[in-house]
């Protein structure tokens, strides 16, 4: 049986201590790392993407995809506001374009 003095719990603890104080310090640095903040731009323009926004008025944009895509017609690019996910959808569906690629061919419009 080993006794323990008070020594050796202050030394334990004060061990205990550093390493927390240098896990932390490591923590709070690697965040700011050249590589982390690439990912984080990468991931903020990727979320970017993904919005949609529409600097024409409907007509321009129609008139823009008719010529791009010639077998759209005007029913199949007919926008009621706030059913834009049926404009989406119908495009997906004549395109055969995943939506990401469909907002940014409008965004770039």
């Amino acid at each position: 049986m080993t006794c323990e003095t008070p020594q050796n719990k202050a030394g334990k603890v004060l061990l205990t201590a550093l390493a927390g104080a240098g896990v932390g310090a490591l923590a709070g640095i690697l965040p700011y790392s050249e590589k982390s903040m690439a990912k984080r731009r990468q991931f903020r323009a990727w979320k970017l993407d993904h919005r949609l926004r529409l600097r024409n008025d409907g007509n321009t944009l129609k008139t823009n995809l008719q010529q791009k895509h010639t077998h759209l017609t005007e029913d199949g690019l007919a926008y009621v506001e706030g059913k834009g996910h049926e404009l989406m959808s119908r495009l997906q569906a004549r395109l055969g374009k995943r939506k990401r690629q469909i907002v940014k061919l409008l965004n770039r419009l």
